[in-house]
């Protein structure tokens, strides 16, 4: 006999699902990309260690949630938050990371643009 505890979970357990996971997916490549070295590859290991983050994450919260919710819904949103959580992460990365310094002017470039 299902219960409103029971159809509550079963309603929810997909959104808990979607933010659990791109919580985690979206960590690893914030922590790879707000640093100030700099590199070529580091947007590529970002993304894929957000994915695979992301998709341990899900198989975790169907073996969690799966018993009081449909399986499919779980993992539709799991994989949906692996996929886009990595770009999230960068962006926010991106964003926080501070710019080049100013170069200040010298007396030559000052007098040839006025």
């Amino acid at each position: 006999m299902h219960s409103y505890a029971s159809s509550l979970m079963s309603d929810v357990s997909p959104g808990l699902a979607l933010a659990f996971v791109a919580l985690l997916a979206a960590t690893p490549p914030y922590l790879a990309l707000h640093q100030s070295a700099r590199g070529r590859a580091r947007s590529a290991i970002g993304y894929l260690l957000g994915l695979g983050t992301g998709l341990a994450a899900t198989v975790v919260s169907v073996a969690i949630l799966g018993a009081h919710a449909d399986a499919q819904a779980i993992v539709a949103a799991g994989l949906a938050a692996s996929f886009f959580s990595p770009f999230v992460g960068m962006l926010r990365a991106k964003w926080r990371r501070k710019g080049r310094p100013v170069r200040s002017r010298t007396v030559v470039e000052g007098l040839s643009r006025s």
